[in-house]
């Protein structure tokens, strides 16, 4: 509690703002719409990689605090917290998903890309990224530095495991073990597992990552442009448009799960599946 404190009366209330945007480079939202670009503008194999281990991060994440149940600094001292930071996070304190998230993600780019000749930049940007996330959660009164320091330990085995180890993802025969997947999946989560990681990760898992991003300004242009208002529309029909014909309805148990497997797949292989067309139109006369 001392080092919140004295990490707020440090950077003072003026940064408030500040920290609110630095812990949003934590979210699941925002990561996620990271990997989905790097996907369809850099690699697609490790892109695909990186969002199974990142949702099974994300699942982990969930059942270490449900197992700790700790309490979160403004739990203790309503003072230590604004109702726009408490709005960041929710559930137990150990360990913090931004914190999580943000190792987990940062740290398996800069894992993979160890032997590029800009690796130490990469690994400060990385660093620097997940260490000022980790400190505008203790800024903001939503974690204990434990939170953040477990989030930022099991997140840097997630990512290592993204970035260093090479055990083959991409499995034979997908039509035959993907539905069983699924099934798993969604059991899982009737089973009272979050459904949205379990969607994610199923989603992950049964996409496939043989596209070739677009070398040319005007197709980036185009595979970023299109994939974002496609999964924006996405996202607006479950969360808006659902929502607003049977309220509840987009909170079930099955609904969670295949709204955000769908999106994994989409972003993953279904929308670059769709631009892959573009490339193999053939050219009129």
């Amino acid at each position: 509690m001392n080092a919140i404190r004295a990490i707020q009366s440090f950077f003072g209330p003026g940064a408030h703002p500040v920290f609110l945007a630095f812990t949003s480079l934590g979210t699941s939202a925002v990561l996620w719409s990271f990997l989905f670009l790097y996907s369809w503008l850099a690699d697609p194999r490790f892109g695909r990689r990186l969002a199974v281990v990142f949702a099974a991060s994300i699942l982990t994440n969930h059942a270490l605090k449900l197992a700790f149940g700790t309490q979160r600094p403004y739990e203790i001292d309503s003072t230590l917290a604004t109702d726009s930071a408490r709005r960041t996070g929710g559930g137990a304190g150990f360990p913090s998903g931004h914190s999580m998230n943000a190792a987990t993600f940062y740290l398996a780019l800069a894992f993979y890309y160890r032997h590029h000749r800009r690796a130490l930049l990469l690994w400060l940007a990385a660093l620097s990224l997940m260490i000022g996330v980790g400190l505008s959660r203790l800024y903001l009164g939503v974690h204990m530095p434990e939170d953040v320091g477990g989030g930022f330990l099991f997140g840097a085995l997630f990512a290592w495991t993204a970035g260093v180890w090479t055990v083959p993802l991409d499995w034979p025969r997908r039509r035959l073990w993907a539905p069983f997947a699924a099934v798993a999946g969604l059991g899982l989560a009737f089973l009272g597992v979050d459904p949205l990681p379990c969607g994610l990760l199923v989603g992950a898992l049964i996409a496939r990552s043989n596209f070739t991003p677009p070398r040319d300004a005007k197709g980036r242009v185009l595979i970023v442009g299109g994939g974002l208002a496609i999964l924006a529309l996405l996202a607006g029909l479950v969360l808006w448009v659902l929502e607003r014909l049977w309220p509840g309805f987009t909170k079930t148990v099955p609904v969670t799960f295949f709204s955000y497997l769908a999106l994994a797949w989409v972003g993953l292989e279904g929308w670059p599946r769709v631009f892959s067309l573009r490339e193999e139109r053939p050219s009129p006369l």
